[in-house]
């Protein structure tokens, strides 16, 4: 059995956020001779099993890597194998900084994005991820009744410039000389830089779940299109960028798809890595 570990955005999602027929079919093929696909995204839960429930992936034998592995949900039980919270206090100290730079920051309690301020980034945010969002005073008070076991602690904080991609290195720059060593940070999108538990990255990911099904690393294939990808492409006994990835991504993948996302990348590397 091998296990395939996709990113979502920019690489089994199309530009239009569509799976092509190509690659369900190539997908359909390697499920029915016993190997294993888990989808694995920056997206916060909602979103992913949102889509994981148009293409028919909201089953037991399926598990969706969520928060680029702050959470990780099983079908069967339908609940968390793995969840890494980061301190409520981490996120405040940095949507202040943010704030203060003059950018959108927001994070998550269970369905909902919460954020200090209603910004455009914000609703256009929830608009693509389908996702409602609720504005807070302080998070610090929204979080600090855990009586309450809806509000659960944070899993990761983003922010969105709305300014070029300079900004956001200038601002990670600025965060590492007090998050580093205590907080994992990536991009996911050029404009949009994530804050995480030390251990949230799709690598650990593809470790944990390597495993949970005791399959040897060498038997893993991970794909993706983006920085927040590399840490599985590298983990992964194949890893693999998609013909439109960044830069970055390419740089530490084993192989580059011919295909892109809109063309059939992810049937290509199921017929030439799985099958």
């Amino acid at each position: 059995m091998k296990l395939l570990f996709t990113d979502l955005d920019g690489t089994l999602l199309t530009d239009d956020k569509q799976i092509l027929d190509v690659d369900m079919k190539a997908i359909e093929e390697m499920l029915a001779r016993g190997h294993k696909l888990v989808l694995c995204t920056g997206r916060p839960l909602t979103s992913a099993k949102q889509l994981a429930q148009k293409y028919g992936f909201d089953k037991p034998g399926f598990f969706l890597v969520s928060f680029n592995g702050g959470l990780i949900y099983d079908y069967a039980t339908e609940q968390s194998i793995l969840t890494r919270y980061i301190p409520v206090e981490s996120v405040k100290f940095i949507m202040d900084a943010a704030h203060k730079a003059g950018m959108h920051a927001h994070t998550y309690s269970g369905d909902l994005v919460v954020s200090e301020y209603e910004t455009e980034q914000l609703k256009t945010y929830c608009r693509l991820m389908k996702m409602d969002y609720v504005v807070v005073k302080d998070i610090r008070d929204y979080y600090g009744d855990f009586i309450n076991v809806v509000v659960k602690p944070p899993i990761k904080v983003n922010i969105i410039s709305p300014f070029n991609h300079d900004s956001l290195l200038d601002f990670r720059a600025e965060m590492r000389k007090t998050t580093a060593g205590k907080l994992f940070d990536v991009f996911s999108k050029p404009e949009m830089l994530e804050f995480s538990h030390m251990q949230s990255n799709k690598g650990d990911a593809v470790r944990f779940m390597a495993d949970f099904y005791k399959v040897p690393l060498s038997d893993t294939i991970a794909v993706g299109d983006e920085e927040n990808d590399c840490p599985m492409i590298e983990a992964a006994g194949v890893g693999i960028a998609m013909a439109n990835a960044s830069d970055v991504a390419k740089s530490v993948a084993d192989y580059v798809t011919k295909a892109d996302n809109n063309h059939g990348g992810i049937a290509e590397i199921i017929q030439k890595f799985v099958i």
